[in-house]
């Protein structure tokens, strides 16, 4: 749209039923040193009212129309949904509309609500997972802002003022800096028409410069231990690999799938049914703007060891790197992960999301024009049928060796 507002509009009408999801592209990826936690903490005072609703309005108003809504931030976005019957869907739009210039920042309300984010934050904290991810990741990562965590540092977001919230709205919350996706039973013409009545007239803002740190080669293994009471020990492995959409990325992907999907995965019959040392293992690869991680965790057995666990991980490792998958191995493999991806796109919310995700974040300047943005996903499904035996190698001896990761172990004090 003219003041910069992007657009996606995709017409499903087997169900009558339409979401709206309103995409920033601002998260923790681009909070400054000592204001970590404002993206996240502005997320929940969005839902506190405007001039015009009021306090409790947002909700009130989903609730009568028999909607519902939600909203998540992460490192590179914040993100914000509706789903309605098709016959009401345009309430959205006059809420997001009214939201994204007429937000309330009350002082006693963000008072009340920095305690109810303090709150999540120390059940994040309390999470053993989630207090070992986030020192893994802080670890990992010493120059980017990926080193901070999405609901930021405690001592940060207690001193966070209603004006350092409001200078972040100002900045990020306009038109230019943002997606609009809708999806589900619309005529996609008149949607747009309805779109730009409500969108229109919103002016789009200068937008401060992105963050430009880039993270250097890592030079050797890092450690962290965690002390923390916990049952069953823990182990986490953050690997450096590339953004979203980069040539390898999608190797990698199938690689992931390899390794943790299923009972024939290899991390599965190493750990679960061969050393019967661990409760489950995971392989994750995180796509962000920026170069991120590709992950590993596991929970340990009462009866083994974290030392032990982590040399049988970095064993099937070095064997993948070291010796190609057999063709029908990484056949199985690629079919998962397609089937995976496609299972992930059936619901209207969940193709809401993928459209605006990607749209996000596949936006970097060396990003091919065929998978730019919400073309990513035909991209994606086409270069992932075309993995080879030789790629997943490759990716494994490039990414997923010891100079190149972040070990976390999360033990009970001593």
């Amino acid at each position: 749209m003219p003041n910069g507002l992007t657009v996606l509009l995709k017409e499903v009408p087997s169900n009558p039923i339409v979401s709206t999801m309103l995409w920033y592209r601002v998260g923790s990826r681009n909070e400054k040193a000592g204001k970590t936690g404002l993206s996240h903490f502005l997320e929940h005072m969005m839902f506190k009212g405007t001039h015009r609703l009021g306090k409790g309005g947002i909700d009130h108003l989903t609730l009568i129309n028999g909607g519902r809504n939600n909203a998540f931030t992460w490192m590179d976005f914040t993100a914000y949904y509706f789903t309605f019957a098709a016959d009401r869907w345009e309430v959205a739009l006059e809420i997001e509309a009214d939201r994204a210039q007429n937000a309330m920042f009350d002082p006693v309300e963000f008072e009340a609500e920095k305690q109810v984010v303090l709150e999540e934050l120390q059940m994040y904290l309390d999470s053993p997972f989630d207090a070992l991810d986030m020192e893994v990741w802080a670890t990992a990562f010493r120059q980017h802002p990926y080193h901070v965590p999405t609901i930021g540092w405690r001592e940060d977001v207690e001193h966070l003022t209603v004006d350092d919230m409001r200078h972040y709205y100002e900045s990020y919350y306009c038109p230019n800096n943002a997606t609009l996706v809708v999806v589900g039973d619309i005529r996609p013409e008149a949607a747009l028409r309805r779109i730009e009545a409500t969108f229109g007239a919103l002016p789009s803002r200068p937008l401060p410069a992105p963050p430009h740190a880039c993270e250097p080669p890592q030079r050797g293994e890092k450690r962290v231990v965690v002390k923390k009471t916990t049952p069953l020990s823990r182990l986490t492995i953050g690997y450096h690999a590339p953004e979203v959409a980069h040539p390898d990325s999608y190797a990698l992907h199938v690689a992931s799938m390899l390794l943790s999907y299923g009972r024939t995965s290899r991390l599965y019959r190493r750990l679960q049914e061969q050393d019967e040392s661990v409760t489950f293992a995971t392989a994750h690869y995180a796509e962000h703007i920026d170069p991120s991680l590709f992950t590993i965790a596991a929970e340990v057995k009462p009866d083994h060891t974290l030392a032990e666990v982590e040399a049988a991980i970095t064993e099937e490792l070095e064997r993948l790197a070291h010796e190609p998958p057999p063709e029908l191995e990484l056949a199985k493999a690629k079919r998962q992960t397609e089937a995976q991806f496609i299972l992930g796109n059936e619901e209207i919310l969940n193709q809401a999301m993928l459209l605006g995700e990607y749209e996000t974040i596949a936006c970097g300047p060396h990003i091919t024009e065929d998978a730019r943005g919400y073309h990513y996903l035909d991209a994606y499904l086409h270069r992932v049928r075309h993995v080879s035996p030789e790629d997943i190698q490759r990716v494994a001896s490039t990414y997923l060796h010891c100079d190149n990761r972040t070990v976390g172990w999360l033990v009970n004090p001593s």
